[in-house]
């Protein structure tokens, strides 16, 4: 195999694009596709990272390598993980899917947090431009949440696999992140419950105490939106990575 099929091979099996790849290594799309093409060669400091991002050697990816029907054994990915025991995920693979996932619900959990929020808007200044502002940006934030699609659905797909020290790693990550996770998310639905329910039930006298109460249950309600869709998005990603 040429050093454009290997670095192909790879890619894919990491589940990146094109344009992914060439993110990762601050070059363009086209430097990319020019490597694949073997129409030329990327420097020794790409070279490196592109070894440890898929976790095989420079010599695999520099040295042609005998085909397995010939008696030869390949020394990238299949001969470290067979085919058949699922997709395997390199550190640089997991933390990139990780990141992308906070920055989605970032963005799903302040747009329904700010949709939620501005309704409180109502109580205190009624058909005011601020309230219809602050609406349009929870939508956007959405729209570009759905816009920013899933370049990780194929790590969702298929059985996964980790070296043993990568596994460790996110693992013990996770235990020390798990309670504060819980604990923010269990926050979150305090502040719904709150916001929803307690104070809207509340004996208070008609005029403007009523609506500042009314309007801080909404904004309590926002903000215990995005804490539920962040933590609850976060638990999720971890699992569909590592099965916790």
């Amino acid at each position: 195999m040429t050093f454009g099929e290997k670095l192909q091979r790879c890619r894919k099996e990491a589940g990146l694009s094109q344009e992914e790849l060439a993110e990762q290594l601050n070059v363009s799309r086209q430097a990319v596709s020019k490597w694949e093409r073997d129409s030329g060669y990327p420097e020794t400091e790409k070279l490196i990272r592109m070894s440890k991002l898929f976790h095989v050697t420079l010599d695999y990816l520099l040295l042609d390598e005998v085909q397995e029907d010939t008696g030869g054994a390949e020394a990238g990915p299949e001969a470290q993980v067979p085919p058949d025991q699922g997709l395997y995920v390199s550190r640089e693979l997991a933390e990139s899917y990780l990141l992308h996932q906070r920055r989605r619900l970032c963005k799903l959990g302040g747009g329904w947090g700010l949709l939620v929020g501005s309704m409180s808007l109502s109580f205190w200044q009624p058909s005011s431009v601020l309230d219809t502002v602050v609406m349009l940006l929870g939508v956007l934030l959405l729209v570009s949440a759905k816009l920013d699609g899933d370049p990780y659905r194929k790590l969702r797909q298929q059985p996964l696999v980790f070296d043993a020290a990568v596994r460790q790693g996110f693992t013990d990550a996770w235990t020390q992140a798990k309670s504060r996770t819980h604990g923010l998310a269990l926050l979150g639905i305090v502040l719904v419950a709150a916001g929803f329910l307690i104070i809207p039930l509340l004996d208070l006298h008609p005029g403007v105490v009523e609506n500042s109460f009314f309007g801080v249950g909404f904004i309590l309600a926002g903000i215990g939106t995005f804490l539920c869709v962040y933590m609850f998005g976060i638990f999720r990603a971890y699992r569909a990575l590592f099965e916790f």
